[in-house]
Protein backbone atom coordinates (compact mmCIF):
# COMPACT_ATOMS: atom_id res chain seq x y z
CA UNK A 1 0.00 0.00 0.00
CA UNK A 2 1.15 3.73 -1.01
CA UNK A 3 1.34 5.85 1.82
CA UNK A 4 -0.97 8.54 0.34
CA UNK A 5 -3.99 5.43 0.65
CA UNK A 6 -4.40 6.20 4.51
CA UNK A 7 -5.75 9.88 4.33
CA UNK A 8 -8.14 9.05 1.50
CA UNK A 9 -9.39 5.64 3.59
CA UNK A 10 -9.90 6.98 6.93
CA UNK A 11 -11.56 10.08 5.76
CA UNK A 12 -14.10 7.55 3.73
CA UNK A 13 -14.33 5.69 6.88
CA UNK A 14 -15.66 8.72 8.65
CA UNK A 15 -17.97 10.22 5.96
CA UNK A 16 -20.06 7.07 6.13
CA UNK A 17 -20.15 7.01 2.46
CA UNK A 18 -19.14 3.16 2.68
CA UNK A 19 -20.82 1.40 0.00
CA UNK A 20 -21.12 3.87 -2.77
CA UNK A 21 -18.96 7.62 -3.73
CA UNK A 22 -17.02 9.53 -5.38
CA UNK A 23 -14.02 7.35 -4.97
CA UNK A 24 -16.31 5.00 -7.10
CA UNK A 25 -16.46 7.57 -9.81
CA UNK A 26 -12.79 8.45 -9.77
CA UNK A 27 -11.17 5.22 -9.77
CA UNK A 28 -13.54 4.01 -12.60
CA UNK A 29 -12.33 7.14 -14.33
CA UNK A 30 -9.05 6.71 -14.49
CA UNK A 31 -9.05 2.80 -15.16
CA UNK A 32 -11.07 4.11 -18.47
CA UNK A 33 -8.40 6.73 -19.38
CA UNK A 34 -5.57 4.37 -18.74
CA UNK A 35 -6.96 1.58 -20.79
CA UNK A 36 -8.25 3.84 -23.62
CA UNK A 37 -11.82 2.69 -23.21
CA UNK A 38 -14.64 4.66 -21.94
CA UNK A 39 -16.66 1.57 -21.43
CA UNK A 40 -15.70 0.21 -18.08
CA UNK A 41 -17.30 -0.56 -14.61
CA UNK A 42 -15.74 -1.75 -11.57
CA UNK A 43 -17.34 -4.56 -9.63
CA UNK A 44 -17.13 -6.05 -5.97
CA UNK A 45 -14.48 -9.14 -7.25
CA UNK A 46 -13.36 -10.96 -10.43
CA UNK A 47 -15.79 -13.93 -10.17
CA UNK A 48 -18.73 -10.90 -10.46
CA UNK A 49 -17.09 -9.58 -13.32
CA UNK A 50 -16.79 -13.44 -15.38
CA UNK A 51 -20.30 -13.97 -13.90
CA UNK A 52 -21.91 -10.79 -15.24
CA UNK A 53 -19.98 -10.68 -18.85
CA UNK A 54 -20.75 -14.46 -19.20
CA UNK A 55 -24.59 -13.78 -18.39
CA UNK A 56 -24.33 -10.47 -20.93
CA UNK A 57 -22.67 -12.80 -23.55
CA UNK A 58 -26.08 -14.84 -23.36
CA UNK A 59 -25.06 -18.11 -21.43
CA UNK A 60 -27.54 -19.64 -19.46
CA UNK A 61 -28.35 -23.18 -18.02
CA UNK A 62 -27.32 -26.07 -20.24
CA UNK A 63 -25.22 -23.86 -22.80
CA UNK A 64 -21.62 -24.27 -23.30
CA UNK A 65 -18.79 -22.32 -22.68
CA UNK A 66 -14.96 -23.17 -24.22
CA UNK A 67 -11.82 -22.48 -21.46
CA UNK A 68 -8.51 -23.78 -21.02
CA UNK A 69 -8.52 -25.40 -17.46
CA UNK A 70 -5.58 -23.88 -17.02
CA UNK A 71 -7.00 -20.41 -14.96
CA UNK A 72 -7.32 -19.84 -11.79
CA UNK A 73 -10.70 -21.21 -10.34
CA UNK A 74 -11.81 -18.08 -9.57
CA UNK A 75 -11.73 -17.49 -13.49
CA UNK A 76 -13.70 -20.83 -14.46
CA UNK A 77 -16.43 -21.43 -11.16
CA UNK A 78 -18.31 -18.55 -13.05
CA UNK A 79 -19.44 -21.04 -15.90
CA UNK A 80 -20.55 -23.48 -12.93
CA UNK A 81 -22.67 -21.10 -10.97
CA UNK A 82 -24.55 -19.85 -14.80
CA UNK A 83 -25.37 -23.67 -14.91
CA UNK A 84 -23.16 -23.82 -17.97
CA UNK A 85 -21.18 -26.69 -19.21
CA UNK A 86 -17.72 -26.35 -19.45
CA UNK A 87 -15.42 -26.97 -22.98
CA UNK A 88 -11.91 -27.64 -21.96
CA UNK A 89 -9.92 -26.59 -24.52
CA UNK A 90 -6.12 -27.30 -25.06
CA UNK A 91 -3.03 -24.79 -24.83
CA UNK A 92 -0.19 -23.96 -26.47
CA UNK A 93 2.37 -25.56 -24.55
CA UNK A 94 5.25 -22.84 -24.51
CA UNK A 95 2.59 -20.69 -22.75
CA UNK A 96 -0.09 -21.81 -21.21
CA UNK A 97 -2.65 -20.08 -22.93
CA UNK A 98 -5.57 -21.21 -25.00
CA UNK A 99 -4.28 -22.54 -28.40
CA UNK A 100 -6.48 -21.18 -31.66
CA UNK A 101 -6.58 -23.77 -33.58
CA UNK A 102 -7.53 -26.32 -30.44
CA UNK A 103 -10.57 -23.88 -29.97
CA UNK A 104 -12.12 -24.22 -33.63
CA UNK A 105 -12.26 -27.97 -32.62
CA UNK A 106 -14.33 -26.93 -29.72
CA UNK A 107 -16.74 -24.80 -31.10
CA UNK A 108 -20.22 -26.20 -31.14
CA UNK A 109 -24.00 -25.61 -31.75
CA UNK A 110 -24.19 -25.07 -27.94
CA UNK A 111 -21.29 -22.72 -27.58
CA UNK A 112 -22.59 -19.12 -26.01
CA UNK A 113 -18.69 -17.87 -25.21
CA UNK A 114 -14.96 -18.24 -25.25
CA UNK A 115 -13.33 -17.35 -21.96
CA UNK A 116 -9.80 -16.52 -22.46
CA UNK A 117 -6.95 -16.45 -19.85
CA UNK A 118 -3.55 -14.92 -20.12
CA UNK A 119 -1.47 -16.99 -17.82
CA UNK A 120 0.89 -15.08 -15.28
CA UNK A 121 0.19 -11.90 -17.03
CA UNK A 122 1.92 -13.20 -20.48
CA UNK A 123 -1.04 -12.50 -23.32
CA UNK A 124 -2.93 -15.20 -25.22
CA UNK A 125 -3.02 -15.15 -29.01
CA UNK A 126 -6.00 -12.89 -28.50
CA UNK A 127 -5.86 -12.00 -32.20
CA UNK A 128 -6.41 -15.27 -33.48
CA UNK A 129 -8.37 -16.47 -30.90
CA UNK A 130 -11.12 -13.26 -31.46
CA UNK A 131 -11.08 -14.69 -35.31
CA UNK A 132 -12.18 -18.67 -34.42
CA UNK A 133 -14.76 -16.67 -32.09
CA UNK A 134 -16.40 -14.14 -34.49
CA UNK A 135 -16.26 -16.86 -37.41
CA UNK A 136 -18.68 -18.65 -35.39
CA UNK A 137 -20.60 -15.35 -33.93
CA UNK A 138 -19.50 -16.23 -30.29
CA UNK A 139 -18.54 -13.56 -27.62
CA UNK A 140 -15.32 -13.57 -26.32
CA UNK A 141 -14.61 -12.89 -22.39
CA UNK A 142 -11.34 -11.73 -22.21
CA UNK A 143 -9.89 -12.59 -18.42
CA UNK A 144 -6.68 -10.64 -17.63
CA UNK A 145 -6.73 -10.80 -13.92
CA UNK A 146 -3.49 -11.59 -13.95
CA UNK A 147 -2.17 -9.17 -16.91
CA UNK A 148 -3.57 -5.48 -16.31
CA UNK A 149 -1.44 -3.15 -18.29
CA UNK A 150 -0.43 -5.83 -21.03
CA UNK A 151 -0.77 -4.82 -24.37
CA UNK A 152 -1.73 -6.99 -27.96
CA UNK A 153 -0.73 -5.02 -31.15
CA UNK A 154 0.11 -1.65 -28.91
CA UNK A 155 -3.50 -1.89 -27.42
CA UNK A 156 -4.07 -2.66 -23.74
CA UNK A 157 -5.78 -5.56 -22.90
CA UNK A 158 -9.53 -4.18 -22.47
CA UNK A 159 -9.36 -2.40 -25.63
CA UNK A 160 -8.61 -4.82 -27.89
CA UNK A 161 -12.25 -5.01 -29.05
CA UNK A 162 -12.79 -8.07 -26.97
CA UNK A 163 -16.55 -8.38 -26.43
CA UNK A 164 -15.86 -8.41 -22.25
CA UNK A 165 -12.49 -7.53 -20.35
CA UNK A 166 -12.34 -8.69 -17.02
CA UNK A 167 -10.30 -7.66 -13.85
CA UNK A 168 -9.14 -8.78 -10.94
CA UNK A 169 -8.11 -6.29 -7.84
CA UNK A 170 -7.63 -9.07 -5.26
CA UNK A 171 -4.68 -8.36 -2.42
CA UNK A 172 -2.18 -9.86 -4.34
CA UNK A 173 -2.11 -8.58 -8.03
CA UNK A 174 -0.11 -5.42 -9.16
CA UNK A 175 -3.28 -2.92 -8.12
CA UNK A 176 -4.92 -3.83 -5.27
CA UNK A 177 -8.33 -2.29 -3.96
CA UNK A 178 -7.45 -3.81 -0.14
CA UNK A 179 -9.85 -6.96 0.50
CA UNK A 180 -10.92 -7.12 -2.84
CA UNK A 181 -12.10 -5.52 -6.14
CA UNK A 182 -12.82 -5.96 -10.03
CA UNK A 183 -13.72 -4.34 -12.95
CA UNK A 184 -15.28 -5.09 -16.84
CA UNK A 185 -14.23 -2.94 -20.07
CA UNK A 186 -16.94 -3.36 -22.63
CA UNK A 187 -17.06 -3.01 -26.42
CA UNK A 188 -21.08 -2.64 -26.96
CA UNK A 189 -22.72 0.78 -24.69
CA UNK A 190 -25.72 -1.07 -24.41
CA UNK A 191 -24.21 -4.24 -22.54
CA UNK A 192 -21.65 -1.68 -20.59
CA UNK A 193 -25.92 -0.21 -19.67
CA UNK A 194 -26.99 -3.34 -18.31
CA UNK A 195 -24.15 -3.91 -16.35
CA UNK A 196 -24.44 -0.64 -14.84
CA UNK A 197 -27.42 -1.88 -13.10
CA UNK A 198 -27.17 -5.57 -12.82
CA UNK A 199 -23.83 -5.08 -10.61
CA UNK A 200 -26.50 -3.63 -7.78
CA UNK A 201 -29.58 -6.31 -7.94
CA UNK A 202 -30.87 -4.74 -11.48
CA UNK A 203 -31.83 -1.88 -9.56
CA UNK A 204 -31.69 1.36 -11.86
CA UNK A 205 -30.77 3.69 -9.66
CA UNK A 206 -32.24 6.83 -11.61
CA UNK A 207 -35.31 5.89 -10.98
CA UNK A 208 -35.89 3.63 -8.10
CA UNK A 209 -36.46 6.47 -5.15
CA UNK A 210 -38.98 9.14 -5.80
CA UNK A 211 -38.16 12.67 -4.31
CA UNK A 212 -38.68 12.16 -1.16
CA UNK A 213 -36.13 8.78 -0.84
CA UNK A 214 -39.47 6.37 -1.08
CA UNK A 215 -39.01 3.26 -3.56
CA UNK A 216 -40.74 4.36 -6.70
CA UNK A 217 -43.12 1.39 -7.44
CA UNK A 218 -43.07 2.20 -11.17
CA UNK A 219 -39.51 1.73 -11.27
CA UNK A 220 -38.96 -1.61 -12.96
CA UNK A 221 -36.11 -4.29 -12.48
CA UNK A 222 -36.83 -5.53 -15.35
CA UNK A 223 -32.79 -7.74 -15.81
CA UNK A 224 -31.54 -10.10 -13.26
CA UNK A 225 -28.68 -8.48 -10.90
CA UNK A 226 -26.18 -9.33 -8.47
CA UNK A 227 -24.53 -7.78 -4.98
CA UNK A 228 -21.24 -6.68 -7.32
CA UNK A 229 -20.64 -3.33 -6.94
CA UNK A 230 -17.28 -1.71 -5.80
CA UNK A 231 -17.24 -0.20 -1.89
CA UNK A 232 -16.24 3.37 -2.22
CA UNK A 233 -13.77 2.36 0.87
CA UNK A 234 -12.42 -0.15 -2.00
CA UNK A 235 -11.88 2.26 -4.86
CA UNK A 236 -10.25 4.75 -2.36
CA UNK A 237 -7.37 2.66 -2.08
CA UNK A 238 -8.05 1.97 -6.23
CA UNK A 239 -7.31 5.49 -6.79
CA UNK A 240 -3.90 5.90 -4.73
CA UNK A 241 -2.79 2.34 -6.53
CA UNK A 242 -3.26 3.71 -9.94
CA UNK A 243 -0.71 6.37 -9.21
CA UNK A 244 2.12 3.49 -8.68
CA UNK A 245 0.80 1.30 -11.00
CA UNK A 246 3.27 1.92 -13.73
CA UNK A 247 6.36 1.53 -11.35
CA UNK A 248 5.01 -1.58 -9.92
CA UNK A 249 4.82 -2.89 -13.45
CA UNK A 250 7.97 -1.44 -14.94
CA UNK A 251 9.57 -3.17 -12.00
CA UNK A 252 7.88 -6.86 -12.33
CA UNK A 253 9.15 -6.32 -16.62
CA UNK A 254 12.41 -5.61 -15.06
CA UNK A 255 12.63 -8.66 -13.02
CA UNK A 256 10.90 -10.99 -15.45
CA UNK A 257 13.62 -9.72 -18.37
CA UNK A 258 16.58 -10.26 -16.25
CA UNK A 259 15.47 -14.09 -15.34
CA UNK A 260 14.94 -14.42 -19.31
CA UNK A 261 18.57 -13.92 -19.65
CA UNK A 262 19.96 -14.99 -16.72
CA UNK A 263 18.78 -18.91 -17.82
CA UNK A 264 18.96 -18.95 -21.14
CA UNK A 265 21.99 -21.04 -21.16
CA UNK A 266 20.92 -23.39 -18.87
CA UNK A 267 19.59 -26.66 -19.99
CA UNK A 268 16.18 -28.03 -18.87
CA UNK A 269 14.28 -24.92 -18.13
CA UNK A 270 12.58 -22.50 -21.14
CA UNK A 271 11.12 -19.22 -20.71
CA UNK A 272 7.28 -18.68 -21.91
CA UNK A 273 7.42 -16.49 -24.72
CA UNK A 274 4.80 -14.02 -25.47
CA UNK A 275 3.28 -13.58 -29.13
CA UNK A 276 4.45 -11.59 -31.63
CA UNK A 277 2.66 -8.48 -31.11
CA UNK A 278 2.16 -8.83 -27.53
CA UNK A 279 3.82 -6.98 -24.31
CA UNK A 280 3.18 -9.07 -20.78
CA UNK A 281 2.74 -7.83 -17.07
CA UNK A 282 4.49 -10.26 -15.52
CA UNK A 283 2.50 -11.31 -12.08
CA UNK A 284 4.44 -14.18 -11.49
CA UNK A 285 7.70 -14.95 -13.91
CA UNK A 286 6.82 -18.80 -15.50
CA UNK A 287 9.24 -20.91 -17.17
CA UNK A 288 9.01 -24.67 -18.24
CA UNK A 289 11.45 -26.49 -16.16
CA UNK A 290 12.02 -30.29 -17.03
CA UNK A 291 12.24 -32.69 -13.83
CA UNK A 292 10.19 -29.44 -12.40
CA UNK A 293 9.54 -30.62 -9.20
CA UNK A 294 13.04 -31.37 -8.56
CA UNK A 295 13.54 -27.23 -9.19
CA UNK A 296 10.59 -26.74 -6.84
CA UNK A 297 12.22 -28.96 -4.36
CA UNK A 298 15.71 -27.17 -4.05
CA UNK A 299 14.18 -23.47 -4.60
CA UNK A 300 11.74 -23.76 -1.60
CA UNK A 301 15.07 -25.35 0.23
CA UNK A 302 16.87 -22.51 -0.38
CA UNK A 303 14.09 -20.48 0.42
CA UNK A 304 13.01 -19.16 -2.64
CA UNK A 305 8.96 -19.05 -2.97
CA UNK A 306 8.13 -20.76 -5.65
CA UNK A 307 4.91 -22.52 -7.11
CA UNK A 308 2.47 -23.85 -9.75
CA UNK A 309 0.00 -20.86 -9.46
CA UNK A 310 -2.61 -22.66 -10.66
CA UNK A 311 -3.95 -26.50 -11.09
CA UNK A 312 -5.53 -27.64 -14.23
CA UNK A 313 -9.11 -27.50 -13.16
CA UNK A 314 -10.15 -30.81 -15.66
CA UNK A 315 -9.48 -32.61 -12.52
CA UNK A 316 -11.77 -30.62 -10.63
CA UNK A 317 -15.23 -33.04 -10.39
CA UNK A 318 -17.63 -30.46 -10.09
CA UNK A 319 -17.18 -29.08 -13.30
CA UNK A 320 -19.87 -30.56 -16.19
CA UNK A 321 -17.41 -31.18 -18.85
CA UNK A 322 -16.64 -34.20 -20.78
CA UNK A 323 -12.92 -35.37 -20.55
CA UNK A 324 -10.67 -34.94 -23.40
CA UNK A 325 -6.82 -35.40 -24.38
CA UNK A 326 -4.81 -32.22 -24.00
CA UNK A 327 -1.83 -32.86 -24.55
CA UNK A 328 -1.01 -29.23 -24.79
CA UNK A 329 -2.45 -29.09 -20.89
CA UNK A 330 -0.43 -32.17 -20.26
CA UNK A 331 3.04 -30.67 -21.35
CA UNK A 332 2.47 -27.30 -20.03
CA UNK A 333 0.94 -28.71 -16.66
CA UNK A 334 3.57 -31.02 -15.67
CA UNK A 335 6.86 -28.12 -16.87
CA UNK A 336 5.42 -24.99 -15.26
CA UNK A 337 7.24 -23.33 -12.74
CA UNK A 338 6.71 -19.86 -11.59
CA UNK A 339 9.06 -17.48 -9.45
CA UNK A 340 8.17 -14.31 -8.04
CA UNK A 341 8.91 -11.05 -9.70
CA UNK A 342 6.95 -8.33 -7.77
CA UNK A 343 8.20 -4.61 -7.25
CA UNK A 344 9.47 -6.44 -4.23
CA UNK A 345 11.97 -8.73 -5.66
CA UNK A 346 15.22 -6.46 -5.42
CA UNK A 347 18.27 -6.94 -7.29
CA UNK A 348 20.08 -9.32 -4.80
CA UNK A 349 16.98 -11.11 -4.88
CA UNK A 350 16.57 -11.84 -8.63
CA UNK A 351 20.49 -12.43 -8.66
CA UNK A 352 20.06 -14.98 -5.45
CA UNK A 353 17.27 -17.16 -7.35
CA UNK A 354 18.76 -17.34 -10.80
CA UNK A 355 21.68 -18.70 -9.21
CA UNK A 356 20.24 -21.00 -7.58
CA UNK A 357 18.52 -22.41 -10.70
CA UNK A 358 22.17 -21.94 -12.38
CA UNK A 359 23.53 -24.08 -9.98
CA UNK A 360 20.91 -27.25 -11.43
CA UNK A 361 18.62 -29.57 -10.21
Amino acid sequence: MPPSVEQPVLTTLRSGALAGGAHVAAFEGRLREYLGNPLVLSTADLPASITMSLYLAGVRPGDEVVCSPMVCLATSMPINTLFATTRWCDVDPETGNMDAAALERCITPKTKAVLVFHWGGTPAALTAIRRVAQSHGVPVVDDASEALGASVDGARLGNTGADFTTFSFYPNKPLNTGSDGGAIAFASPEAFERAQWMRRFGIHQPSFRTSDGEIDPASDVSDVGWSSALSNVNAAIGVEQLGTLDDVLERARENADFYDRAIAEVDGIAPCTPVAGADRAPWVHTVRVERRDDLMRKLKARGVQCSRVHLRNDLYSCFRAERVELPGVDAFSAACLSVPCGWWVSREDREYVSDVIASGW
